[in-house]
């Protein structure tokens, strides 16, 4: 089932088209990966996604419904979360407190009543092995490696019980190990029935991980399809992944 659509979306500031009637779609099950240069737009369309970004022209739709004037907490609580390019954890609180204000934020104002039911303490425990965070949970989040504060941010989001997750350079300060354990990690997130977005310019990650790969260039999604399907895309090849030796 298609759980997002973003439909011809065009943000400009000023005489600058940051995005240009970009269109896409994530599917509630897989994994979709959103690729390109820097400055392509990737992350000003996951900003307009999630609300913090008003674009010129488009729509968002999740589960069919249009949510293109709702606000960024409202379409938290339809169950979109993300994770930022930048760090945005709460440095003075410790890694299990980040995850734990996200729980408690979210049993208040969970639209599913089942949501509700679950004690926060209990949900932070679980999603800090889950992600492999046991050994730096009472630590202070601004003292964590930069690839541990990326899997903080996950726990923090997963928090939230997304149906769409959104995620921008997640693998950025991680091993090549703890790469290779993302990646399972987000199959059996998809598995269980979100659908994940991934921003990633680790290329092994996503031709690994992606049922679908989208490639956005000035703005513009250039191609769209299959991991296999994409690389072998002689515009992307072009503007992007380069040709083989």
């Amino acid at each position: 089932m298609t759980l997002l659509e973003a439909v011809d979306v065009t943000v400009r500031f000023g005489g600058v088209t940051a995005v240009g009637a970009a269109s896409l779609a994530a599917a509630a099950g897989q994994v979709t990966g959103l690729i390109g240069p820097n400055g392509a737009g990737k992350t000003t369309l996951f900003n307009v996604i999630t609300g913090l970004q008003r674009p010129t022209r488009g729509t968002i739709r999740l589960a069919g419904e249009d949510i293109t004037g709702r606000a960024t907490h409202e379409r938290a609580r339809r169950g979109i979360a993300r994770t930022f390019q930048r760090l945005e954890a709460f440095g003075s609180l410790t890694v299990r407190e980040n995850v734990l204000v996200a729980a408690e934020i979210h049993r208040r104002h969970a639209l599913r009543r089942s949501r509700r039911q679950q004690a926060p303490a209990r949900v932070t425990d679980r999603l800090i092995e889950r992600v492999g965070l046991d050994a730096y949970a009472d630590r202070p989040a601004d003292t964590v490696p930069t690839g541990i504060a990326r899997l903080l941010e996950l726990a923090r989001a997963l928090a939230l019980d997304p149906r769409l997750l959104l995620l921008d350079e997640p693998s950025s300060g991680l091993s090549v190990a703890e790469t290779e354990s993302f990646g399972d990690l987000l199959r059996e997130l998809a598995g269980e029935g979100r659908a994940v977005l991934i921003v990633e310019h680790d290329m092994d990650l996503i031709m690994r991980v992606c049922d679908r790969v989208n490639v956005l260039n000035f703005g513009a999604v250039i191609a769209s399809g299959t991991p296999a399907e994409v690389r072998a895309d002689a515009g992307v090849q072009a503007a992007y992944l380069g040709t083989a030796a």
